[in-house]
């Protein structure tokens, strides 16, 4: 258990300080998810109310996607600029605002411009969170801090079918909006209260802090100022993180925004039957955030190097995703959702190693602006897929659909097998050949 103690300075102590904020950070992306995944539960009421068709519903999602690339776009550099209190305030302040104004849509135009408005806000906000585990996080130990806090986005998608489907038959679905979309603001206070930079911290303790500074080491010949965009574009293993996130993050967003009403329109789930079943697979899905997360880190405890340790979680955790061509033509709804928790448990494992890598690559100066460019690359991807899925639910192309999710991951990890990790080193200054 942790020990608090009073010092000389009048300020209290705690060991492990590290591990509350991943606590706030883990709440911030359990309300994330939550309001995000809020119009998916409902949307089949909004679309009979406003007569969308697939195609707007699509139009919609890209909408949050667009913004939401934007913002990743942007969101990083924030983040290490004003740095990772303020951006927090900022980002979550935002998207809390957004997710309240969706109560007040009025059709496809109102509902995708307050759809715009929060993915501004929300994919800013895991920048900050990962630029604070890079801070406050060992390398070794950082895969199992992103785990929990990339946990807290299967926790608000699992949470989102009882609780939104419970609110919406109480209230109606305007009113579920405003109550989600408040829940946001009860993070500023937490965050004021336990987060600051590692240095300026005045509860750590003398042997928290020997681990913190062993983590901020440089390594020589890394970079010491903060990087910029084009500064990552020079290595290829940057390149190939994009490659790797612009389709691995594709089908994260099927699962995330089409699988609820696939599952009423296509299968017959009532929307009772959707908030008491679809939580488990997002249980499933925290199992595989901690195992993925914790897995890397006991290889890298073991003396594998930090390459061997996330590109093997990577490619194992992405053998399972083909199984999900299976969920079309299952016709038993236990069986759906058996394999949709282990299609989840085997993306949420290559997910959490893969947005570790950032934090491999990049100091902890710079890792928002490197998780950014990844992020957006990611956004970019799910945008196209979005428009495509659309067409092809429109003409009930389901196994097409499951095809395309379920093994692009599988080549997400196979692309990251060609990616050296390890700290990006500042390229070496060209000889001087004047006077040979």
């Amino acid at each position: 258990m942790s020990e608090i103690r009073p010092v000389e300075s009048a300020h209290w102590q705690f060991d492990n300080v590290r591990w509350l904020i991943v606590g706030v950070l883990f709440c911030g992306s359990l309300v994330n998810y939550l309001d995000r995944v809020a119009l998916s539960i409902v949307v089949p009421q909004i679309r009979g109310e406003f007569g969308l068709s697939n195609s707007d519903y699509a139009l919609i999602l890209n909408a949050f996607m667009a913004a939401y690339a934007l913002s990743y776009g942007f969101g990083g550099k924030l983040a290490d600029w004003l740095g990772t209190r303020a951006s927090f305030y900022v980002t979550v302040g935002w998207w809390s605002v957004a997710a309240c104004l969706h109560s007040l849509s009025r059709g496809l135009v109102s509902l995708a411009a307050f759809r715009f408005m929060l993915g501004l806000g929300e994919a800013g906000y895991f920048p900050s969170g990962i630029r604070a585990i890079s801070e406050w996080f060992h390398p070794r130990d950082r895969s199992k801090a992103v785990g929990i806090l990339l946990a807290g986005m299967s926790v608000g998608a699992l949470l989102g079918p009882p609780v939104v489907a419970a609110l919406t038959l109480k209230f109606g679905w305007r009113v579920m909006f405003l109550l989600t979309g408040a829940l946001g603001f009860s993070l500023l206070l937490p965050w004021s209260l336990f987060y600051r930079r590692p240095e300026r911290h005045p509860w750590v303790t003398p042997g928290e802090r020997e681990y913190l500074k062993e983590a901020a080491a440089v390594p020589e010949g890394a970079y010491e100022r903060r990087m910029m965009v084009r500064d990552f574009l020079r290595y290829r293993t940057v390149w190939t993180v994009i490659a790797a996130r612009l389709i691995l993050d594709s089908s994260n967003y099927f699962f995330l925004f089409w699988i609820p009403d696939y599952l009423i329109r296509q299968r017959g789930f009532s929307l009772a039957m959707i908030g008491g079943m679809l939580w488990i697979p997002y249980v499933a899905s925290d199992v595989g955030l901690i195992t993925g997360g914790w897995t890397s880190s006991y290889l890298m405890r073991r003396g594998f190097p930090v390459g061997f340790a996330r590109k093997s979680c990577m490619v194992g955790f992405a053998s399972l995703l083909p199984l999900v061509v299976l969920v079309n033509w299952s016709t038993s709804p236990t069986w759906i959702i058996a394999l949709l928790s282990i299609v989840l448990f085997g993306f949420a494992g290559i997910a959490v190693n893969i947005q570790t890598v950032a934090t491999d690559l990049a100091p902890s100066h710079s890792v928002g602006t490197l998780y950014g460019i990844a992020g957006f690359s990611g956004s970019v991807g799910a945008v196209f897929l979005q428009t495509v899925i659309g067409y092809l639910a429109d003409r009930g192309r389901y196994g097409l659909i499951f095809g395309m999710v379920g093994f692009l991951p599988f080549v997400s990890a196979l692309i990251m097998l060609t990616a050296p990790i390890g700290t990006l080193r500042r390229p070496e200054p060209a000889p001087d050949l004047e006077g040979t």
